[in-house]
């Protein structure tokens, strides 16, 4: 027996030493919240030679068994990420490696490492790689973002304002911190590491419906002033300019932003009305003549910022001064009323003053903790003054109206968010507390003060984390507002709740579904106690009792992804509970517009996106179908609306040169009475590029008879429709020329992870 047992123990320590060791471990994202399945792991010997190759299962886990003692080299690789090697001395017993981080690529990828996919989808984000083919391509923030065809974006190529196919507005970021337009047309393409989509962002961004965040590499000592200057012509009278600085010293950096936009154009209106008298129907109907738009618009931001890798400091002084002598609703126009004709004249011009502090202090706490803190304070200073006039030809006017309104503004918002990375995910939690002070005063036809304190303040707590193929992410938040005007006030508390899944059927074929509770307060204008005749018929009032408004929202989308062809199915559905719309009443001899909580808003949404890579990333071909459909409940009416339309355009691009063919129908938007319906355009670009400047020239509309925009009420009392348009915007060429000139060695900031602004003049507008 004991012969039996020494050498049943000796054939097991032999089994033991040719099996040998084991080698385990995780594989996860920088951010340690999102595990990577699918990475390659491979094992090398002291000579380099590749001994054994896994691939990490759907939690990101591997195993490498059989290893023979010696000493090795483990190298640890995925798509999109920088590879990370593993030195194992004297390996002769089972080890586990731990968690290995993995952290995006810095470098500017080539087409050959796109082949994979320049796209990785995250519960919260898209992480977007700019191939060095978009880069050439592309003279700007923007210009890239164009380049690389995010399905679910549109881009105006004449204003350069970012939305969703949806039509909301999108929020702009650099390094995590909120910018203007003009900041992100500032960047430097060959700078953009990636681009971070939020299509469905969580309680942290607010109540943004998408977020594109820039991530800006960081660069030496030294600095440099880049330009982008674009401007029409053929007319002269649009223009847009953008200059920046930026100089690095040590740990210390300072930088300056300056952009202008201009406009003096010509548009001629026309303007269709009836008002439902008790007695009778009166029909108006006006024709108008060439009326000048003109504004400028100038936006300067000065920073400075300290980092040292675990603390930052940023504090930044911003100014926006916006100047419209005559504004895009002034008229010039003849009115036709049954046997009479009168001359219209409606003049409108405004000012405004926006100076803001903002200092914002960023703490790594070490072991995945991180605080942010930002305060602003701002004053806003506006003015806005109006004359109507109506008159029958060489006689004196039958009614005019004149309004003289000065505006001041103080505020200051305060936010703190505390981020934790935990082994299984990521906690986040937050507040903000808004609080302004409002001070209006109306002269004129009328004479008014209006005074009002507002504040509002939120706290959130957000997880996110993955199980297997799903990632997920749940949010609970809480919202209280108030306001004070004279003898009145009321608060409001709204309940936040948000639930985002991300399901990875495939390495190409994904499903995401998101689900939100949110709510918005009033604005400071519709608030007013304030009347403002807009004409002889009607007048605008403002409504001190409106509440903030909950709504509800659900997104479903599904996406597949090839080597040549993607493809993505998106639709939205919300519901706004007693929405702030529209509500026409006759009071004594004149129509009452105003605002009121009303019964309900549905909105449907749907949409199609396919793109056609026919020759890698020098050619795409993209094609969005649309498809809207809107249900608005009021108090005594409820109208429905549908619009269908497309999004189409043909992009190429080849060394140095570029070329963009673009082509939007118009996407209209119902809400309350009104009909919304946006501008018709097609556009043609081609551009040359280098590494110290650029030049692109543009063809706006060439083949459109008519460069259009028109709003349509559908009131039962006073409905209206209203066209407005112009020649210049007909077959417009703008020219756009940029450069860079950079000094020293490079060495970029830290980017603000926050940034809260305010720009709410509360000035109640009588203008149509």
């Amino acid at each position: 027996m004991k012969k039996i047992f020494m050498l049943t123990s000796m054939l097991i320590v032999q089994f033991v030493l040719i099996a040998g060791s084991k080698i385990t471990g995780i594989v996860v994202d920088e951010d340690g919240d999102s595990r990577l399945p699918g990475a390659s792991v491979m094992l090398a010997n002291d000579k380099g030679k590749t001994i054994k190759s896994v691939a990490t299962d759907d939690m990101g886990k591997f195993e490498i068994a059989n290893v023979e003692n010696g000493t090795y080299l483990l190298h640890v690789t995925f798509i999109g990420y920088e590879p990370q090697s593993i030195s194992l001395t004297n390996l002769d017993d089972d080890v586990n490696v731990g968690t290995v981080k993995l952290t995006h690529k810095l470098s500017v990828l080539d087409e050959v490492v796109v082949e994979g996919d320049a796209v990785i989808n995250k519960v919260d984000r898209q992480i977007i790689l700019p191939t060095s083919a978009q880069r050439r391509a592309s003279t700007n923030g923007v210009s890239l973002l164009q380049h690389l065809q995010i399905p679910s974006l549109a881009i105006n190529p004449i204003d350069k304002s970012i939305k969703t196919n949806f039509g909301s507005d999108v929020q702009l970021r650099i390094n995590g911190v909120e910018a203007t337009i003009g900041e992100v047309v500032a960047l430097r393409q060959r700078d953009v590491l990636r681009v971070e989509y939020h299509e469905n962002p969580g309680l942290r961004y607010g109540n943004a419906a998408a977020v594109v965040d820039f991530i800006v590499k960081r660069s030496e000592t030294g600095g440099n002033v880049t330009a982008d200057l674009m401007n029409g012509a053929k007319p002269l009278g649009a223009g847009d300019y953008n200059v920046s600085a930026r100089y690095n010293r040590n740990k210390s950096a300072l930088g300056a932003v300056l952009s202008w936009e201009r406009r003096d154009l010509e548009w001629i209106r026309e303007n269709y009305e009836s008002f439902v008298y008790p007695n009778g129907i009166l029909e108006n109907e006006e024709m108008g003549n060439p009326t000048r738009l003109k504004y400028d618009n100038m936006n300067l931001s000065i920073s400075y910022n300290y980092a040292d890798g675990k603390n930052m400091l940023n504090i930044a002084f911003r100014d926006i001064y916006n100047n419209t002598p005559n504004s895009f609703y002034d008229r010039n126009s003849v009115l036709y009323q049954e046997d009479n004709v009168y001359d219209i004249v409606d003049k409108q011009a405004s000012k405004s003053h926006i100076p803001s502090l903002d200092m914002y202090y960023q703490r790594n706490m070490g072991e995945g903790q991180n605080l942010y803190l930002d305060i602003v304070g701002t004053y806003l200073k506006s003015s806005n003054n109006r004359r109507y006039s109506m008159s029958e030809t060489g006689i004196e006017p039958a009614s005019v109206i004149t309004s003289e309104v000065d505006g001041s503004k103080y505020s200051i918002i305060g936010e703190a968010i505390y981020e934790c990375q935990l082994l299984s995910g990521t906690l986040t939690v937050g507040a903000k507390h808004n609080h302004s002070q409002m001070d209006n005063v109306y002269d004129g036809d009328i004479n008014s003060k209006v005074k009002m304190n507002m504040d509002e303040t939120y706290m959130f707590a957000e997880y996110k984390s993955r199980v297997k193929r799903l990632d997920y992410m749940v949010g609970i938040g809480a919202m209280r507002t108030g306001y004070e005007q004279g003898n009145a006030s009321q608060e409001k508390y709204i309940i936040r709740p948000t639930l985002t899944l991300s399901y990875n059927i495939t390495n190409g074929f994904s499903l995401k579904y998101n689900a939100y509770m949110s709510g918005y307060s009033p604005s400071l204008s519709d608030l007013s106690d304030v009347s403002q005749k807009m004409d002889a018929y009607q007048v605008r009032r403002g409504n001190p009792g409106l509440h903030s408004v909950t709504f509800y929202t659900n997104n479903l989308s599904a996406s597949w992804r090839s080597r040549y062809v993607n493809a993505e199915l998106s639709g939205r559905y919300s519901y706004d509970d007693k929405p702030i719309m529209e509500e026409t009443s006759f009071d004594g001899n004149k129509f009452v517009r105003t605002f009121a909580n009303q019964r309900g808003f549905h909105r449907i949404n749907l949409q199609a996106t396919v793109q056609v890579f026919p020759f890698k990333d020098y050619v795409q071909v993209r094609l969005t179908p649309f498809f809207n459909r809107y249900i608005s409940n009021g108090t005594d009416y409820t109208h429905t609306y549908s619009n269908w339309g497309f999004r189409g355009s043909i992009m190429a691009m080849y060394k140095n040169w570029g070329m963009m063919i673009d082509m939007n129908t118009s996407y209209c938007e119902l809400w309350g009475e009104t009909i919304s319906r946006g501008e018709k355009l097609h556009s043609i670009a081609i551009g040359y590029n280098t590494e110290k400047w650029s030049i692109q020239a543009m063809l706006m509309n060439p083949f459109t008879k008519r460069y259009e925009q028109g709003v349509e009420n559908l009131s039962h009392l006073a409905p209206y429709k209203q066209i407005a348009y112009s020649d210049d915007f007909k077959r417009m060429v703008m020219l756009n020329v940029s450069f860079n000139l950079d000094f020293g060695k490079q060495r970029g900031t830290s980017g603000k992870r926050i940034n809260n602004s305010d720009t709410d003049t509360g000035i109640l507008s009588g203008s149509k």
